[in-house]
């Protein structure tokens, strides 16, 4: 911002327009330079105040000045006018990977409204792509990123870190901690004697642990986890028969070329958990998540998507548009985990429906026992894009029973909540971090309008239409190069 910029500003912060959180941001350097206002939008500012129409929001630097409705803007402003569209906070997807894509995946997230993600397998490639979009050298969210899987033996994933022991365990916590990562990630084939000494660990050395549930640990007994994902071992945990099934589980062989197998049946011994659900059971363990502040991450597009034949979701019209912007080497594994998937037969798949529809049964109970929820899509795994996947997400959490307002709480305010991170994002308000998202059409009418982004402010850099459409077909250019690609990580036990 130059200089006479700078004293208009501060002249107009000094009349009382803002606190002094705002008054501190000034002077931030943008990548677009300049203060920005958007003005005339209905403002939707995720604090759960009524939309304020014709509202102006003022941006400089990485910081929002003010958000309301103002008469009067310092002099050498840049307005935009956005009547008739509306301004909600920038999107949180919680449940991302491969995001170490930097030329495609990353920029991906941003032009679709998702300003901030958390990664939930941290590679070296992961935290190099944080710092350069960090630096201003590139477009991407902010990002919240995990240590390496912390495992068990017969993880799928090459390149986890499997822990045998509960001193094997504490170990890995502490290298995380060591490390860059933000948080622990924990997976499915944990023993629970490893599961409770990550829990011990992390406690001591404060940081958090998220991930699944691992098959063998009741959710009961992982409410220290600071996030559950993909609604996993809920129906286990909450049937009737828990501690039989638990047992059953516990006495499998832990060998994976044994055709018993326990990880070969811990789903199926989910699914069928369903026909004896305690509602007395549940009501319990959600009534103790909710006190303990226990959150959960559904991941309802990525899991109706696994629950389909492989050959829908591979000729599904909206994928294959989608898919252009994908790097063509990651096409090509997304293609090869498909192709390893037998085809499922329409019983296999009715049956799998029908497992989703009580799933999302469940989803609405929890929500209404007050257990904080949070959107998170598994984007980068296959078939499940940045940025359109955290739209279809949202959908599908009003269709489980959230009003709009709640489901835009769960990718904003509630997001924010949960990393701890409530104070600099989340919500419209002076002080706060400049992600913004400009809709063509109101979102709590209809959550399917997330899915008409007008621009997008990210870190102060204002990305009107033209912008976007220049930045989408950088990104289709470069998702024709080759890449190198890592393993990409998804929902598991299917």
């Amino acid at each position: 911002m130059g200089d006479l910029a700078r004293r208009d500003v501060l002249s107009w912060l000094g009349k009382g327009a803002l606190g002094a959180a705002a008054l501190a941001a000034v002077g931030q350097p943008a990548h677009a330079g300049g203060v920005i206002a958007l003005r005339g939008a209905t403002l939707i500012d995720g604090t759960g105040r009524p939309p304020e129409r014709d509202a102006t929001v003022v941006v400089a630097g990485d910081r929002i000045l003010a958000a309301g409705r103002l008469r009067e803007l310092p002099r050498g402003v840049r307005v935009v006018d956005v009547t008739g569209k509306y301004v909600i906070p920038g999107l949180w997807d919680l449940h991302t990977h491969a995001t170490f894509f930097a030329d495609t995946l990353a920029p991906l997230h941003v032009v679709q409204g998702v300003t901030g993600i958390r990664e939930m397998w941290g590679m070296p490639e992961t935290h190099d792509t944080r710092r350069r979009v960090e630096d201003g050298e590139i477009l991407g969210p902010r990002m919240v990123i995990a240590s390496a899987i912390v495992d068990g033996p017969g993880s799928i994933w090459p390149g986890s870190e499997i822990v045998r022991t509960p001193e094997e365990a504490r170990a890995a916590v502490r290298r995380a901690r060591d490390g860059e990562a933000d948080f622990v990630k924990v997976y499915s084939f944990l023993s629970p004697e490893c599961h409770a000494a990550i829990a011990d660990e992390a406690r001591r050395l404060r940081i958090p642990f998220a991930g699944h549930v691992p098959a063998r640990v009741p959710v009961q007994d992982a409410l220290a986890q600071h996030t559950h994902e993909h609604l996993y071992n809920l129906f286990t945990s909450t049937s009737d028969n828990a501690d039989a099934l638990y047992a059953q589980l516990r006495a499998m062989p832990d060998d994976p070329a044994d055709p018993n197998w326990w990880g070969r049946h811990a789903g199926r011994i989910e699914r069928a958990a369903v026909a004896t659900y305690s509602p007395d059971r549940a009501r319990r363990l959600f009534a103790e998540m909710a006190e303990r502040g226990t959150w959960q991450s559904p991941t309802l597009f990525v899991e109706r998507n696994m629950s389909r034949s492989p050959e829908a979701i591979t000729n599904d019209p909206v994928a294959l548009d989608r898919l252009r912007y994908v790097p063509v080497d990651l096409r090509a594994q997304w293609q090869q985990i498909m192709s390893g998937r037998p085809p499922r037969t329409p019983e296999e798949v009715a049956e799998l429906q029908r497992f989703g529809d009580a799933r999302m049964r469940l989803l609405k109970q929890m929500h209404e026992a007050g257990v904080g929820m949070v959107a998170g899509t598994d984007a980068g795994f296959a078939y499940v894009f940045p940025g359109f996947s955290l739209h279809d997400e949202l959908a599908l959490l009003v269709q489980a029973g959230f009003t709009p307002a709640e489901a835009l709480k769960a990718a904003t305010s509630d997001a924010a909540r949960c990393l701890g991170r409530e104070h600099e994002t989340g919500t419209v308000t002076p002080g706060k971090q400049a992600d913004l998202v400009v809709l063509d059409a109101n979102p709590l009418r209809d959550i399917g309008n997330v899915r008409r982004v007008h621009a997008v402010v990210s870190r102060g850099r204002y990305l009107g239409p033209q912008d976007r459409a220049r930045v989408l077909e950088q990104i289709e250019a470069a998702a024709r190069e080759p890449v190198d690609v890592p393993p990409t990580p998804g929902g598991c036990l299917h």
